[in-house]
């Protein structure tokens, strides 16, 4: 017998239109996918380039990525292009997820200290 005579196993198992499924599921969501996915490797990128460690910084670029999804709604809500998620995720990335834990922070307590004092 000859190993030319044999003809390759039959895989039943495998759809090849598994990718196109895959690709088809995820089209309504390729927005919200870029628009993350840039804002994770900028936050990754800067906080690499300056100095921090790679699991500080890969957790700090997961929180900017889910950050910039959650503005989406937001950006929808209050009737501007959900496009605009993908900029405002740079600039958040950019800035990083500290400064604006500082900002937002400065600002709630000037809105409750009007309430509270």
């Amino acid at each position: 017998m000859h190993d030319d005579d044999h003809e390759p196993a039959d895989m039943p198992h495998r759809d090849p239109s598994t990718w196109q499924m895959l690709l088809e599921w995820l089209q309504p969501y390729q927005a919200n996918l870029y628009a993350a996915g840039l804002s994770f490797a900028i936050a990754l990128l800067r906080g690499l380039h300056a100095g921090g460690r790679f699991y500080k910084s890969l957790l700090e670029a997961t929180l900017v990525g889910g950050l910039t999804l959650a503005l989406k709604p937001l950006l929808d809500w209050g009737g501007l292009d959900q496009d605009m998620a993908v900029a405002i995720g740079a600039a958040i990335a950019f800035l990083g997820v500290e400064w604006l834990r500082a900002k937002s922070d400065a600002i709630f307590d000037k809105v409750l200290g009007r309430w509270l004092h």
